[in-house]
């Protein structure tokens, strides 16, 4: 296979490390790093000091003491992804000038902090400036890569003025499957895992699984007083002690409120071959696979009746496809093929053949 450079920036309010996960464009960072390694690409990775994610060189840009002075006495993973923050004014030209000498032509430079990195692309024209796992607005480089079709199509509706735009592409997230612990005989219990914020629906979560006479066990940050209804607010735990939870748990309810771009927890919970209760739009229409890995509900009553109808699922299906479709190896791969079709910008462009066919699964 194609060998490639990459330039990957990761954003200057964490650390590199498993324990910022709380930010998940940290979790992202990292976990591209690791993949794109994995096929035996060149990764210099721009961060701050402490890192645990693969690469070639670490090019530190900030320090943590320089971090944590910015950052004053907000919480890390709510930090205000803004060029003009602070954090991003210190580090962008730091980031400008350590790519400019490394940079070889035909490099990569691979981003997830939307508009707040643009002058990072407007420094380096010469380069091909991708932005990868978009889950979030104001993404702005000339390719991007979407978690899910109904985030690229949200995104070309409400910011491209409903126009479509070629060399762009959908790959999901991905997962290392060995990660997370699969049972096939679940315990009585329903799981929450996320926000505890109205948009993500605790509260439908909460009422359902009273109304269904089945335990509800809820883990995350933010509103403790959202767990109502006599659920067990389990607290925010790591994530070994979540995963063993979404193992073991009956169902995970994601009644979220929103146009969800992507819903990692979803995934994850079927990767321990947990079936997922969600609601019915947004990207669960690609990941929940309904009447077969969950159920896709439209209101109360069928929250209800889903969570007794997971009982006939298989965890054994489930975990399959999650991996299927999901996992860093296959996931990996449509990467390899999205960024040799970038390649052919250098040759032909628009008029070039195809991109060499790659296999199935990465050897």
């Amino acid at each position: 296979m194609e060998k490639f450079r990459i330039h990957l920036v990761a954003l200057p309010n964490v650390q590199t490390t498993k324990q910022y996960s709380l930010d998940g464009f940290c979790t992202a960072t990292r976990k591209f790093a690791r993949m794109m390694k994995n096929l035996g690409h060149t990764v210099y990775l721009y961060a701050s000091e402490e890192n645990d994610a693969p690469c070639d060189e670490l090019v530190t840009v900030i320090t943590k003491e320089e971090q944590q002075t910015l950052l004053g006495k907000g919480e890390y993973q709510y930090a205000a992804m803004d060029g003009n923050f602070p954090l991003w004014a210190l580090t962008i030209p730091r980031i400008i000038k350590e790519i400019g000498v490394r940079k070889q032509p035909r490099d990569f430079i691979c981003l997830i902090g939307g508009t707040s990195h643009e002058k990072i692309a407007e420094a380096h024209p010469d380069l091909l400036t991708v932005e990868y796992s978009i889950g979030y607005v104001s993404s702005f480089a000339k390719y991007r890569v979407y978690e899910s079709h109904i985030w690229r199509h949200c995104t070309h509706g409400y910011q491209d003025d409903q126009q479509g735009r070629y060399f762009d592409a959908v790959i999901p997230y991905f997962f290392d499957e060995k990660e997370f612990p699969f049972r096939e005989k679940k315990d009585p219990f329903a799981l929450y895992v996320g926000r505890l914020t109205p948009r993500k629906g605790v509260a439908t979560a909460c009422e359902a699984a009273q109304r269904a006479g089945i335990p509800l066990k809820v883990i995350g940050h933010g509103d403790v007083s959202l767990v109502t209804h006599g659920a067990e607010y389990v607290g925010a735990v790591d994530d070994d002690t979540r995963n063993d939870y979404m193992s073991r748990a009956t169902a995970l309810l994601c009644p979220t409120q929103y146009l969800e771009p992507f819903g990692s927890i979803a995934v994850e919970a079927q990767m321990c071959g947990t079936p997922v209760i969600s609601t019915g739009f947004g990207a669960f229409v690609e990941t929940v696979e309904h009447g077969k890995t969950g159920f896709r509900c439209d209101y109360m009553g069928e929250f209800i009746q889903a969570l007794e109808d997971v009982k006939t699922l298989s965890p054994a299906y489930i975990r399959e496809r999650a991996v299927r479709h999901y996992s860093m190896d296959v996931v990996g791969l449509q990467y390899q093929k999205y960024f040799s079709k970038l390649q052919l910008l250098w040759e032909g462009g628009w008029y070039s053949g195809k991109p060499p066919v790659l296999p199935l699964v990465a050897t």
